[in-house]
């Protein structure tokens, strides 16, 4: 891997693979925490709701071709920031009412989010190396990604610290980016409303992939302060994507592993 990094000479892969890295970060949030997000909304199988993300995953990566020819690497890569971006702002504003629709949009906005910017960067990744080192340009590309960014992302989506030592990670601002206290007396609340039901089969569990309701009697106390640190939460991470999509956007020039341009 350490040829590779000769490839961070260039301004502009250099520029691709710190965004790759920081974007990450927000990208945590929503594998760490959706699947809690959704059971307090409501959803009555939070996983299989989840599913829908792949699902959406399937469908863009057969379309990733159409769209690489048309609109080449920089406005793939900034396309799938941007819907990182929208994807915690419907969550954040889906959140007060439990706006069914919003929330769903949400989730399934993760195929454009990880096709349009991981599959693109593999592709910018292997045009931009020369063919000796393409493996180790993608092992660094996997790193900065799924290791230093992903390891980040967690300890900031559930409260962490710097590594090794006792100082907090720069996870809140504010109300935004907290842990939502309100989460957990929601959950209990539920729990003791809903009774011990039987676990679901995997067909129930597909077919309620949209079944969504509170039951009876339910604190709206309770639901609305859960739903208020929910919408606080998500707005952090959506703050993170939107400025490293605006740093991308005005730092990353480079259109030679554009298929038009080769």
């Amino acid at each position: 891997m350490l040829d590779a990094l000769k490839l961070l000479k260039n301004p502009s892969f250099a520029v691709f693979a710190l965004c790759s890295m920081l974007i990450c970060i927000p990208l945590a949030y929503y594998y760490g925490q959706t699947s809690a997000f959704l059971g307090a909304t409501g959803f009555k199988q939070a996983a299989s709701t989840m599913a829908l993300g792949q699902m959406s995953e399937i469908i863009f990566m057969l379309l990733i071709p159409f769209f690489f020819r048309r609109l080449g690497v920089k406005m793939m890569l900034l396309i799938g920031m941007l819907c990182w971006v929208g994807r915690y702002v419907l969550f954040a504003f889906g959140a007060p009412d439990q706006t069914a629709w919003m929330l769903l949009l949400g989730v399934a906005l993760h195929g454009i989010c990880y096709d349009f910017f991981f599959v693109t960067g593999f592709i910018y990744t292997d045009k931009k190396a020369p063919a000796e080192i393409r493996g180790q340009a993608q092992s660094l590309l996997v790193f900065l990604t799924q290791g230093l960014g992903m390891f980040f992302g967690f300890r900031m989506a559930f409260g962490g610290n710097f590594p090794f030592t006792t100082i907090a990670l720069p996870n809140t601002l504010g109300v935004y980016g907290a842990a939502p206290a309100g989460h957990q007396p929601m959950m209990d609340e539920l729990k003791l409303r809903s009774g011990d039901a039987a676990p679901a089969s995997f067909i129930e569990s597909l077919i309620g992939m949209f079944g969504k309701g509170f039951p009876d009697g339910l604190d709206p106390t309770i639901l609305a302060t859960a739903m208020t640190d929910w919408k606080h939460y998500w707005l952090f991470p959506a703050g993170m994507a939107a400025t490293i999509a605006i740093i991308f956007a005005i730092a990353f020039h480079d259109k030679s592993a554009d298929p038009n341009k080769s």
